[in-house]
């Protein structure tokens, strides 16, 4: 009985005597020891991740709230941001309606200054006659040479004219205004040609305001050319281009309903009508004196005839 153990258990019924071996005991023992070792490591272990997990918690509303105070501060800015994008195009819109009465009023301003240089040229502008013993002693060579130097001919082989040079209707705007030259009918990217020697004095390659794409030329003894509505510039400038060079391919660009050429002649800054320069030639020399008295062509014609036997010389 020494290793052994007795086991009373006593109730309503009576008292029962249950014998355990010694080792059943020892491993009850550590069976329960076990258990209570696990279940104080588990509570241990609940309790310490428990903590952890508070910790992070309290760490996350942390990151949420700042992240919250920097969205918050975000939506600010933006808020700041928008603000001013409306004060600026509240402005912009100002502004832009004022730049477009500022541009009516030069364009009305322009259209004045034609209707004066018109009335100057016509009426009190002093014309200078060409005599007939200047216009005796013109030799061919400095018809030639004089032909080659002020522009005359056309830029294009069509000549047809779809806006003659004056006073018109804008075929845009409707409103009456100067025309500065003549509208030559061109399909598309047909090639422009210079009608004179001269050199590139500007040139806009990029489709912008009225005249779009635009070359101009001056050339000799004060004259210059303006090739406006391009598709495309061929020049650049500074370039020096002889007569029927090819400067540009005719378009529609700028201010324009259609595919033309805008072509202008001016002379000291004057605006001269290009369909008698377009008309010039060797055959019909002496005709462009009478057509265009603005010119001053006695002096003129001396001073090509001087320059001309200096050449020769």
């Amino acid at each position: 009985m020494k290793n052994r153990l007795i086991i009373t258990v006593t109730d309503v019924h009576g008292t029962r005597a249950f014998n355990v071996h010694q080792i059943a005991k020892k491993l009850i023992v550590f069976i329960i020891l076990f258990v209570i070792l696990i279940i104080g490591g588990g509570s241990w272990f609940i309790n310490n991740l428990s903590d952890r997990i508070e910790t992070i918690k309290i760490q996350k509303e942390k990151e949420l709230e700042k992240k919250e105070q920097e969205i918050e501060l975000k939506e600010s800015e933006i808020n700041s941001l928008n603000e001013k994008e409306q004060k600026l195009q509240a402005q912009n819109k100002f502004y832009s309606m004022q730049i477009k009465s500022k541009v009516e009023d030069i364009d009305a301003l322009s259209s004045k200054l034609d209707d004066i240089e018109a009335m100057i040229g016509l009426k009190d502008e002093k014309i200078e006659q060409l005599t007939k013993e200047t216009l005796d002693s013109i030799s061919d060579n400095t018809k030639y040479f004089t032909l080659l130097t002020i522009p005359n001919g056309s830029p294009i082989q069509n000549t047809r004219v779809t806006s003659a040079y004056g006073y018109r209707i804008h075929p845009i705007t409707r409103k009456k205004k100067f025309h500065r030259g003549i509208d030559l009918e061109a399909k598309m990217r047909t090639p422009i040609k210079a009608t004179a020697n001269g050199v590139v004095v500007y040139v806009r390659s990029k489709d912008r305001g009225d005249f779009g794409r635009v070359v101009k030329l001056q050339h000799s003894f004060g004259f210059m050319t303006i090739y406006a509505h391009l598709n495309q510039t061929d020049v650049k400038l500074g370039d020096v281009i002889r007569k029927g060079q090819v400067v540009g391919l005719s378009g529609n660009s700028g201010r324009s309903n259609g595919p033309h050429l805008h072509y202008e002649v001016r002379y000291g800054g004057k605006i001269l009508d290009p369909k008698d320069f377009i008309k010039w030639n060797f055959k019909n020399y002496d005709k462009i004196f009478t057509k265009q008295r603005r010119v001053k062509w006695e002096s003129l014609v001396r001073l090509i005839s001087e320059q001309h036997k200096m050449v020769l010389q």
